[in-house]
């Protein structure tokens, strides 16, 4: 005579992002094979218990492993499309993106659980019986939704100056900000920082000099980012404490930007605008680019085959922002690369070990982030491509 006990579970979990930005591993199964140990009756109906406590746990389970997975895919692939529409670009290619709008990930898990336990005499069923059994069953099924930018609002904003806003914000949360100044501002007080040398035009060291001064004195306590009024988003520079250490500095800063002094030693309060010239009435004017004049700027910087510069858009040579941006080639998959894609028949990448290119794309992205969120945003059409994925 035996007594047969069967456990079983199931659970499903549905786990969903809007708005992201790439993805994970496709469809995932994994079936853990029926086990046979032997086992005492106890033993085994404490086991069965352990396997139903297990599938209590499978839902934090599978979004600890599952959403990192889907987070860092996104991250990637939102990299790998900003990089191909700057190659595409060096190329006069048309670049179009997709925009991740929807991630819906699909977790189940089945279980089972058997124990057989045998009374009476041993010998009617020795041999015939197995103490304990059990099977896992794991499946895991994303479906990604996709959204094409290409709406008014993106191009009004792929096209439209940086804010003083976001300068201002970006200033405040980097540690060095030289390469920020470098890269989104063209001027100040119409001391220029062209972005491509052109016929008869040289860089102004007076800018690189000016922009050395704000990190100094950031870097300091001395000069800080302060919003005059959230409504309007005004800001301004405002440099404070400026003793015996700092004061030829400041000095220098003023000077060079055609703003007096406080004449009693008080804060120097600068107001910030997008403008040619603020020195008139003792502010600070600045002209900075766009994010479509930033992927000029980056494309320009691709590197080139001999047989390439026949199909590629020829550009000047590159003013000082140029110095730090470098988009390498390479005929093979390379090693080392942050990041690299494949076009033409050949792989283009940033070199793990530049920093600065590293640094600048890293800003470029998260200025591109935003213009694409914006854009997806205004688009009213439902998403063009839904993708099941399974293994």
């Amino acid at each position: 005579m035996s007594i047969g006990l069967a456990l079983s579970c199931s659970r499903e979990r549905v786990w969903s992002s809007r708005n992201g930005h790439s993805l994970p591993r496709s469809g995932m199964r994994r079936l853990i094979k029926p086990l046979s140990v032997p086992t005492s009756a106890a033993a085994g109906i404490w086991m069965a218990a352990l396997l139903l406590t297990g599938c209590t746990l499978v839902g934090p389970g599978s979004i600890s492993s599952g959403r990192l997975d889907y987070n860092a895919a996104i991250a990637d692939t939102a990299s790998q499309q900003l990089l191909m529409a700057i190659v595409r670009n060096r190329f006069q290619e048309e670049a179009s993106l997709l925009a991740v709008s929807s991630v819906t990930a699909n977790v189940k898990m089945r279980s089972s659980g058997g124990v057989e336990v045998g009374i009476g005499d041993r010998e009617n069923f020795e041999g015939n019986l197995v103490p304990f059994s059990a099977g896992v069953y794991y499946e895991e099924n994303p479906t990604i939704s996709y959204v094409p930018v290409a709406s008014q609002q993106y191009i009004r904003q792929l096209a439209s100056p940086i804010s003083v806003g976001s300068l201002a914000r970006l200033a405040t949360a980097l540690s060095e900000p030289v390469s920020l100044f470098e890269l989104l501002v063209a001027s100040i007080n119409g001391i220029y920082n062209p972005d491509f040398l052109h016929e008869g035009l040289a860089p102004d060291p007076r800018f690189g000099e000016i922009v050395t001064l704000f990190s100094s004195l950031s870097r300091g306590q001395r000069l800080h980012w302060v919003e005059l009024s959230d409504m309007e988003e005004t800001f301004a520079i405002v440099i404070t404490d400026y003793g015996d250490d700092s004061l030829p500095m400041v000095d220098r800063l003023t000077t060079l930007l055609g703003i007096d002094m406080p004449a009693d030693g008080s804060d120097l309060v600068m107001p910030v605008s997008l403008a040619v010239h603020g020195r008139d009435s003792g502010a600070i004017g600045i002209t900075t680019r766009s994010v479509m004049r930033l992927v000029e700027i980056f494309s320009a910087s691709v590197e080139l085959s001999e047989k390439e510069v026949g199909y590629a858009q020829l550009y000047p040579p590159l003013g000082p922002v140029g110095e730090g941006l470098r988009i390498r080639q390479a005929k093979h998959q390379p090693e080392g690369s942050s990041l690299a894609v494949r076009f033409r028949g050949a792989w283009y990448y940033i070199d793990g070990r530049d920093r600065k290119s590293k640094g600048n794309f890293r800003l470029l992205s998260a200025l591109w982030s935003v213009v694409i969120s914006e854009g997806a945003a205004g688009t009213s059409a439902a998403p063009v491509l839904t993708v099941p994925v399974s293994g």
